[in-house]
């Protein structure tokens, strides 16, 4: 009898972990929407996840790593473009706003889809991050 001795869910194929070179790509696009002396707005599209949390990590390390005598400065994250928010994504949007209120500075959160809104209520962020439906108003420098 073929297979005796198999459980029932066993497969006569396995599947191995994808190798690096076929692991999918980071579905995450990051730009520099808007930047002055005072103000930033990163333009965030995709899903943004433990996969991709580094790269905005990075770009977030770049903003708070500027020379503070310039003033206080605002950072926008313009997440309507994202169509999912996970722990690693909500974990680097708290570490921004921990970040920008240890040096005077500020983050706004723009937002309208669900898939963002929705992790941002059930961890109580909405609560703590400044959240809006669309970008602020803004004097230009």
């Amino acid at each position: 009898m073929a297979g005796a001795g198999r459980q029932p869910f066993e497969a006569d194929n396995t599947v191995s972990p994808p190798s690096p070179e076929n692991a999918p790509a980071a579905v995450i696009d990051i730009r520099i929407a808007e930047e002055t002396e005072h103000l930033v707005v990163l333009r965030v599209s995709g899903e943004l996840d433990m996969l991709t949390a580094p790269i905005l990590t990075e770009y977030v390390q770049e903003q708070f790593g500027r020379d503070a005598a310039s003033g206080p400065r605002t950072v926008v994250f313009d997440l309507t473009r994202v169509s999912f928010l996970g722990s690693a994504g909500l974990a680097v949007l708290a570490h921004a706003q921990t970040a920008a209120a240890g040096r005077g500075d500020a983050v706004q959160i723009v937002a309208t889809a669900r898939a963002v809104l929705r992790p941002l209520e059930v961890t109580g962020l909405d609560k703590v991050l400044d959240i809006r439906p669309d970008m602020p108003a803004h004097d230009s420098d």
